[in-house]
């Protein structure tokens, strides 16, 4: 009963730092923070969008209709239910005010995004989410586009060409390639050693198949 109290009274909050300027990272950070506030009970998602320090009041009070108006659409199209979501908007720098934003909530985990794609040093380097992990004691999930596939590196042996296959019977083997391939299979001549001497010609041992 007191594990269930605590997760009544404790829910998992998720703090969601936006851009609303680049659709595309905000969208991989959303998507990702959706579904995972979607598996935990009791969850809740607060996006953060940060404007300029200067930014005025009727700037604050645009960007705050944007933003309920973007993670509205993104939960109609998302499909998912259950999250409680709260949106904030702050003034200053990003990755210091998002870190604030997870403190003053009591944050388990930031989502933010970005538009490359996850390799760790391209992700990090000089980037929000590396100044946001230097500020902040909970984990940190940088949501991204996926990665293209790497080419396979299993190597692919091509069956014998037929006309060489072919050219090898009608010759009995004495050519191998085809008019095709014979111009990138020289075939070089190598010194082919004789010996006539008697003990040559002697077998070393002589083996029996029967095994005697």
């Amino acid at each position: 009963m007191s594990d269930a109290n605590d997760k009544k009274q404790h829910p998992f909050i998720l703090v969601l730092g936006l851009d609303l300027s680049d659709t595309n990272s905000s969208g991989y950070a959303f998507d990702q923070a959706a579904r995972i506030a979607a598996r935990i009970e009791s969850s809740q998602v607060h996006p953060v969008y940060v404007l300029p320090e200067e930014a005025g009041e009727a700037v604050v009070t645009e960007a705050s209709g944007l933003l309920g108006r973007y993670v509205g659409e993104k939960i109609a199209v998302l499909g998912v239910t259950g999250p409680v979501y709260c949106t904030h908007i702050r003034r200053g720098d990003p990755a210091k005010a998002i870190a604030q934003t997870a403190a003053d909530v009591g944050a388990d985990m930031i989502v933010v995004g970005t538009h490359k794609t996850p390799r760790v040093k391209t992700i990090l380097i000089g980037s929000t989410a590396e100044r946001v992990m230097s500020n902040t004691t909970c984990p940190v999930l940088v949501a991204g586009p996926r990665p293209h596939p790497e080419p396979s590196h299993v190597i692919v042996i091509e069956p014998p060409c037929p006309d060489c296959l072919a050219r090898r019977r009608e010759t009995a083997n004495r050519v191998f390639w085809c008019a095709r391939h014979s111009e990138s299979h020289h075939l070089r001549r190598h010194h082919i050693y004789s010996y006539d001497s008697e003990s040559f010609r002697q077998p070393d041992a002589s083996v029996n198949p029967a095994g005697g």
